[in-house]
Parts: structure tokens; C-alpha cells; sequence
């Protein structure tokens, strides 16, 4: 039997404003699925597993991490402003050490990566392009419950197209 695809969802308002969309995805049986609902909560389940999907929100929490609090209070305690979610893809793709001082995991590939965020695609394509993430998916009003779903499997037909 081969073993389900484990999937990371990083969104700090999940389990409450978007419990819908996470319905489907368990109801599915599809994935391994585990929810973070801040960054230090990420970095500990990106070091203790390998995910074949990643799904990150711009707007994060840091959690309880030193070097990430402080990169949030730079920001005035912000989440709009910090988009500490940009700053994990960052740390975690372009290995940009000036953002946390350990090493990210080195398993993360821009494949594997995908946004669900309330930003526009124009207002963060650029760092999108440098990232090399290519599943995107703004949140707005009115999805379908099955959009995280949808977007876990896009990201994953795309993973498997690059292989």
C-alpha cells in the first residue's frame, strides 16, 4: 500500500474563519494532513517531516520563535505589513539566513509550494517569480469548499509533472 501525500497547511485562521475548506480535504482521505497556525509552529513540523505539499498564507502569525518575533515586531506587530508567511518561503527557498539564523530544511523545493493568501497574485508576483512558486490562489469571498482541496491537487500534479 503506498502511503498517502502529506500536505502542510500554514494559515493562522484556519481551524476557525476557514474550517469549511478543511472539511473536504479530510472527508477526502486523500492526504496526511497537518495544520500550523503560526511560523515557529511550521519551522518545528517542516524539521520533523517531509511534506509533499506546503500551503502558506502571506499574513503569520511568528509564534513563540525569538528570530521570528522579532522579524514581527520590526513590522509594528503587523501581520499585513510583516507577511512573515513571504518570509518563510524566502528563508525556506532562497536559504536567505539573514531572516532566521539556523538552516531551513533542505528538502523544501519551489515545487512543492503553494500560496492561499488575501493578497492580489500582482501584489506579490515578483516575489513569487524569485521564489519560483508557481501554484497561487487568492482568498476571497464565495470559493467553493473544495478550493484548498483543489489547490492541494494542482500543486501536487505539478510536483509530479517536474519529477
Amino acid at each position: 500500500m503506498t502511503s498517502k501525500p502529506r500536505v502542510l497547511w500554514i494559515e493562522d485562521s484556519a481551524r476557525f474563519e476557514l474550517r469549511n475548506l478543511v472539511g473536504p480535504l479530510f472527508f477526502s482521505g486523500k492526504y496526511d494532513f497537518n495544520l500550523a497556525e503560526d511560523v515557529t509552529t511550521a519551522v518545528h513540523f517542516l524539521r520533523a517531516n517531509r511534506y509533499d505539499a506546503l500551503i502558506v498564507d502571506v499574513r503569520l502569525p511568528p509564534g513563540i520563535d525569538a528570530a521570528w518575533r522579532k522579524l514581527y515586531q520590526q513590522t509594528g506587530f503587523d501581520k499585513v505589513h510583516a507577511q512573515l508567511g513571504l518570509k518563510l518561503l524566502r528563508w525556506l527557498l532562497a536559504r536567505d539566513n539573514s531572516i532566521h539564523p539556523e538552516p531551513p530544511p533542505d528538502w523544501v523545493k519551489p515545487c512543492n509550494v503553494g500560496v492561499f493568501t488575501v493578497e492580489s497574485k500582482q501584489e506579490i508576483q515578483q516575489h513569487l517569480d524569485e521564489l519560483g512558486i508557481a501554484v497561487f490562489k487568492q482568498k476571497s469571498a464565495g470559493l467553493a469548499d473544495t478550493v484548498l482541496l483543489e489547490l492541494i491537487d494542482e500543486l501536487l500534479d505539478k510536483a509530479l509533472a517536474r519529477e
